[in-house]
Formats: structure tokens, C-alpha cells, sequence
């Protein structure tokens, strides 16, 4: 049975960061939805179609996960519950188990920084690059959904890779 994993958060909450470390500890692969952004942005200068793309290829790549039965690390934003609840029930109908982890930064000063420090060579995907627009952009509170674990990342990483992994041991002992 195929583990997704996808860590989900809104930008600059260290899911790439969390993802690229649990990616060493598992062997898994990571898809980052910026990494797709990113290639296309020369060639698609319309942000919503990107965003489409990223989508499209997210759920045509999962297909071919779940069909060979592996594993993979998801760095997607998912802001909308709505949005992760289809993409559990599309991997769930598949066969598949989907693990997600919600990632926030309860420190708005060091969440700022991480903004900021985008600004100086943004990439096309870093549109946000301070708390203050983040916040405009998202104009409602950020949800965190039943069934799936939180983390702060102004915890220190090693704390929060073992609190994922033990999450994860228990979600494949509930799914087998």
C-alpha cells in the first residue's frame, strides 16, 4: 500500500525544510509544488494556470505512485481542507494512504524573517515575500484538520522529525 505523506502549510511555515529532512530519514522522494511552479513560470505567465499545472501533474504522478505501491513526500501547500479531503478520498479509491501534516509557524517574528529572506532573489513561486501581505492574502485563519498532525517549526527540527515519524509509524498501523 502506497504512503503519501504531504506536509501542507502556508509559505514560509518550513515545509520544504521538514519535507527535505524527512525525505533523508525515510528515502523517500519529495515533490516539491514549487519545483513545478518554478519550471513552468518561463514559459506560463498566468499564476492560476501554473497552479493548474502543478495540480494536473500532482494527480497524474500520484496515479503512477500508487500503481507501483511506493512512497513519496508531497511539499504542497494545500491550504484549503476542502482540497485535502478530495486529494484523501482520490488516494484512499486508489488504494493509497495519505498522511498529512500541517505545518505552522507560531512565531510571528521568526516567520517574518523567513518571508523576508525570500525578497532578496525571489523565485516565481515566492510571490509572498512578508507577513504582512501573507496575511492579506489569506483572509481567513488557517486550519488545522482532524486527523492530521501539526507542527511548529519554530521547534527545533530533530523534535519535530521524530514527532512525524512516530505520527507516521502510528498512521500505517491504523491503515494496514
Amino acid at each position: 500500500m502506497s504512503m503519501i505523506i504531504l506536509l501542507r502549510g502556508r509559505a514560509g511555515t518550513g515545509k520544504s525544510t521538514l519535507s527535505n529532512e524527512l525525505a533523508k530519514r525515510l528515502a523517500y522522494p519529495v515533490l516539491h509544488k514549487d519545483d513545478i511552479y518554478d519550471t513552468v513560470a518561463g514559459s506560463v505567465q498566468e499564476h492560476s494556470v501554473r497552479n493548474r499545472i502543478c495540480f494536473d501533474f500532482l494527480y497524474r504522478f500520484l496515479a503512477d505512485v500508487i500503481s507501483a505501491k511506493a512512497h513519496v513526500i508531497l511539499d504542497f501547500g494545500f491550504n484549503q481542507p476542502d482540497d485535502v479531503l478530495r486529494l484523501k478520498s482520490w488516494i484512499a479509491e486508489r488504494g493509497g494512504v495519505l498522511a498529512t501534516i500541517h505545518c505552522h509557524c507560531s512565531d510571528e517574528r521568526v516567520w517574518a524573517q523567513r518571508l523576508a529572506a525570500r525578497s532578496v532573489n525571489p523565485l516565481p513561486n515566492q510571490r509572498i515575500t512578508d507577513l504582512e501581505t501573507l496575511h492579506s492574502h489569506y483572509n481567513a485563519p488557517d486550519a488545522h484538520m482532524a486527523g492530521e498532525l501539526s507542527v511548529d517549526t519554530v521547534l527545533p527540527i530533530e523534535s519535530s522529525i521524530a514527532t512525524i515519524l512516530s505520527f507516521l509509524a502510528y498512521t500505517r498501523g491504523t491503515s494496514a
